[in-house]
């Protein structure tokens, strides 16, 4: 009874709210997320679908994450184009010190927590201006940040067909143009995992990418179908990260190389987040300690990670973290790493490349661009849209859209 209120306050939320006549005549944007999706699978796989668009547009020869490479920060990047020292989500679990709490991305209550969350999404930009959004899936669209949420959203159900979001996208444009939302988040989650069960060469990930690529197809066909709106949009394809192989002979369990005690883990895998009682020199040692023993990783104060990194500003990213060569990951002994594929290592590394594909009215058809950082999305999509980027991003205003204009014929 309290999930059916709760959606019947939410649609009726969504009919008060129209799109400002101002707004009414700027482009749609459908932000699509394959998540794990590797550039490489385009030339891989058979993907008539995203033929469709890269013959329309243009594809990037990768996107560089953020630092740590994995879902919820990456997401989050995207849409407020922030580094996670930024916009705060440094991981998909962290601790926050100064709350006294841990964020989880598997906690719904902590998901729906607005206060969590800092910068503003490109969907909060577009409400604050007067224009409709709409999400189907995507890191923090659950929650009211700043008080505000797109008109139109959904909780999270992995458990949806991909078909079935695919089909409420396009009935969300069907809607008269006061109530039709021009900025879309969506996203798909098959192919990441299928990366991480089964590696990202295995015949898997390539049945997994051909299902994605049907319901983009599904999205596409019922784009025609839609006369007001097929050549006003903008449809722009991403992945949030890479993916690379992982073994458990490729493991460095922590709890084998220093004392644990007083110690807390955040986050294991392709890095490690260490909250460390006892003061700076403590940390120290336990740096030292680490970096002696382990020759697969290295260990930093959070103060000395790497500046390329963009990962030492935020208390929640710990005392310590321990960056992981490529494959490598790191936890505890208990907690063994798998056969599979895994992501979250350093964001130069061509592995943890993401995907990037874009097609609209002003987009040169069947260009290349060279790699670019994921926070440049932001204030690409608010310039599409004509709405003012907020402060205090990290992304750069024009260096996609020029990107994208001197694109190259391969």
């Amino acid at each position: 009874m309290i999930a059916a209120s709760c959606c019947a306050a939410v649609t009726a939320f969504a009919q008060e709210r129209v799109n400002a006549s101002t707004q009414r005549g700027r482009p749609y944007v459908i932000l699509v997320s394959f998540d794990g999706f590797k550039p490489e699978y385009l030339q891989r796989i058979a993907l008539p679908s995203f033929e469709r668009v890269t013959s329309k547009g243009v594809r990037s020869v990768g996107m560089i994450p953020v630092f740590p490479s994995k879902t919820f920060p990456n997401h989050y990047s995207m849409v407020t184009g922030m580094y996670a020292e930024t916009h705060g989500l440094v991981g998909n679990r962290f601790i926050d010190p100064q709350r006294g709490a841990v964020y989880s991305m598997s906690d719904t209550n902590a998901v729906w927590d607005g206060t969590w969350y800092r910068g503003e999404p490109i969907w909060v930009t577009a409400e604050k201006q007067g224009m409709l959004a709409a999400s189907y899936f995507w890191v923090a669209s659950e929650a009211a940040i700043g008080g505000v949420r797109p008109t139109y959203w959904k909780k999270y159900d992995g458990r949806v067909r991909n078909e079935q979001r695919v089909d409420s996208v396009l009935a969300w444009l069907a809607l008269p143009a006061e109530r039709r939302p021009h900025m879309i988040t969506m996203y798909f989650s098959t192919t990441d995992g299928a990366g991480h069960d089964h590696g990202p060469l295995a015949p898997q990930v390539d049945t997994a990418a051909q299902r994605v690529d049907a319901a983009l197809g599904r999205l596409l066909d019922g784009l025609e179908r839609l006369p007001d709106v097929k050549d006003r949009v903008y449809l722009i394809l991403v992945s949030d990260h890479g993916m690379s192989e992982t073994s458990p002979r490729w493991y460095a369990a922590l709890d084998t190389l220093i004392d644990m005690t007083g110690v807390q883990l955040a986050e294991g895998g392709t890095l490690a987040n260490l909250h460390v009682e006892g003061g700076v020199s403590r940390a120290r040692a336990l740096r030292d300690s680490i970096n002696r023993r382990m020759k697969f990783g290295r260990a930093y104060l959070r103060a000395d990670v790497p500046a390329n990194l963009h990962y030492s500003k935020d208390p929640r990213i710990g005392d310590i973290v321990v960056v992981m060569n490529d494959h490598w990951q790191v936890g505890m002994a208990n907690r063994p790493a798998r056969e599979g594929g895994n992501h979250g290592w350093n964001p130069n590394f061509p592995s943890m490349h993401a995907l990037f594909v874009a097609s609209g009215p002003d987009i040169p058809a069947g260009g290349v661009i060279p790699t670019f950082e994921n926070v440049d999305l932001y204030p690409f999509i608010a310039d599409v849209l004509g709405l003012r980027p907020a402060g205090g991003i990290d992304g750069k205003a024009g260096r996609l859209r020029r990107l994208i204009r001197d694109a190259t014929r391969p």
